[in-house]
Formats: structure tokens, sequence, C-alpha cells
């Protein structure tokens, strides 16, 4: 098997779809070897991503968002050959990790270029949870996990009502919904085995990239080879103070806010002092419901862009 684009073909609403020929056809110029697969659901991304590794595939190539992203690297790093190189063809509402990339917009420029690539390594992760029924749930991720506010919200952008905006319009829109019915939450989180917050807060992003939300650079300081997590916490109880502190976070303004701490590590867990409320989002998705464990999978993750 040569290279393997693994399509979202519902990712990036209307717009990306029109696009599509025009991109295939520059994809098509430079690789003679090139296979589509279009994924029905995340399930079915991660099980192409996994069988186009282990048919050993030369190059894998998620086309979509950040969701379509995660689960094909999720497929890549549970199968037999977790070297096989992956490489980017943002399509998504948010695409906020390959904002870690600077990525050309011409896709016959980004053909080439990921075509003379070299394979590098970066940092991935994984998510320990339970189930419903007690058993272990593991997935991998790459980009950020968080709970809070932002799990609220990617609920409302994944909801089929909200298709009729595009981009981070929609985000912004659904962010302004959800914080107008924010009420803090109250969690526990503890990295590398110390405690570091417990009780009240709206968001804690656990980061291996700098952006999420359609553009909110979170993390700013986030080193995707570095081996640790970059950690924020915000402790905001207040609509209006949560309301100036996410708007910040477009331009990195909320550095030094006091509502706001930031730590590092290679381990984080998450535990929910009220289970009722507990919304967890994983790279724009939310695979998994409960309390977590996150590590770092130093290096884990091949890539060509």
């Amino acid at each position: 098997m040569g290279v393997v684009i693994i399509r979202n073909p519902v990712a990036g609403g209307a717009r990306h779809r029109s696009r599509w020929p025009s991109v295939l056809s520059a994809f098509q110029q430079t690789f003679d070897d090139l296979v589509v697969q279009e994924s029905r659901s995340g399930v079915d991304a991660r099980r192409l991503a996994l069988e186009a590794a282990n048919a050993g595939a030369t190059l894998v190539i998620a086309a979509g968002g950040d969701g379509t992203i995660s689960d094909v690297v999720d497929g890549i790093l549970s199968s037999d050959r977790p070297d096989s190189p992956l490489a980017f063809l943002p399509l998504g509402t948010g695409s906020d990790f390959v904002r870690n990339f600077d990525l050309p917009q011409d896709p016959q420029v980004l053909a080439e270029r990921i075509a003379a690539a070299r394979p590098r390594q970066i940092d991935a992760a994984r998510l320990i949870a339970s189930s419903a029924d007690g058993k272990e749930v593991r997935r991998h991720f790459v980009n950020i996990a968080s709970l809070g506010i932002s799990g609220e919200i990617v609920e409302c952008v994944n909801a089929p009502g909200a298709r009729w905006l595009s981009g981070p319009a929609r985000f912004l829109v659904h962010s302004l919904l959800a914080i107008l019915r924010y009420k803090p939450y109250r969690f526990e989180v503890l990295v590398d085995g110390h405690k570091v917050h417990t009780g009240s807060l709206a968001l804690v992003a656990i980061a291996n990239g700098g952006w999420f939300g359609g553009g909110m650079h979170v993390t700013p300081a986030a080193d995707l080879t570095d081996g640790l997590f970059d950690v924020a916490v915000m402790r905001e109880e207040s609509v209006f103070g949560l309301i100036g502190l996410l708007r910040s976070l477009y331009s990195a303004g909320h550095i030094g806010h006091p509502q706001l701490s930031f730590h590092r590590g290679r381990q984080v867990e998450c535990r929910p002092l009220d289970p009722a409320r507990f919304p967890v989002e994983v790279d724009g998705e939310q695979p998994i419901t409960g309390a977590f464990v996150a590590e770092i999978l130093p290096g884990a993750l091949t890539i060509k862009v």
C-alpha cells in the first residue's frame, strides 16, 4: 500500500466540500500511488488508519479537522506499525492542531511540501479512563484534552443544528451561548502526582499543542517535542470575567491573569468533585466521560509536514 488519504467527507461543511475536487487533483498530481478512503465516523477513521498502517502504507494523510486527525493518530498508534508517517490536510471547522505547523493554504504547495518533507518525531498523548461498566478505556490524542466550559462548547459545536455556521464563527457563537449558562465546575487536578487545584474552576486544558477552540492560543509555550504537557487551569467564576478571559485567549493576552495558572508535567489526573457536571473534550470530540489520567508519549508520532 502506498499513500493513503483518510478523508472525513463532512468536515468543514459545504465550503470545504466544494474545494475537495481541486484539492484531490493537486495531491493526485504529486503522489502517483494515492488511495482515498472516506470515513463515516470517528470509529471508522480510526479503523481505516489502523488498517492502512498495518498494511504498510508509506504515508497516511488525515483530511479533515482536529477530530479526524485525532482519530487517525489513535488508529496509527494502536497499530502494529505505530511509526507509520502521518501528514495533515486541514479541512475542518477549527483546524487548531495544524496551527502548530504553519502549513501553506495552496493545496499544490502543501502536497509538494509533504512529499519533500523528512519524517520527524513529535509527542502524542494517551488518555486512560473507565467506561460505564467499569472497563478500562484508552484513547490517544495529539493536541489538547480539556474539561469544563470547553467540553460544553464542543458538545454544542458538534450538534447537528450547529452546522449552519462554519469555522471560528461556530466556536464563537456557541462559546457565548455556553457562557451565558455558565456555573463553575468542581474538579480535582493533579500533575505528576501533585495536587495543583481542588474546588471550583471554569476550565482545565491539558495541552500538547498550543491552540484549541477555533484559534484560542491557550498554551503559548507548548512544545510538541519537549516530552511534557502544558496545563492551564482557569479558576474564573463570574460570567463577565469568563467572557473577558476567553476573549483574551485569541491573542494570548491571558498570560499573567490572576485567575489562571500554568503547570508542566508528564502525567495529569482529573477527578470530578461533582460527577454530574464533568464535560470532557479531546481534540474537539467527546470520546470519554468521567475521571481520567492523561500521559504524554514523548516522540511517539512520526509526521511529514
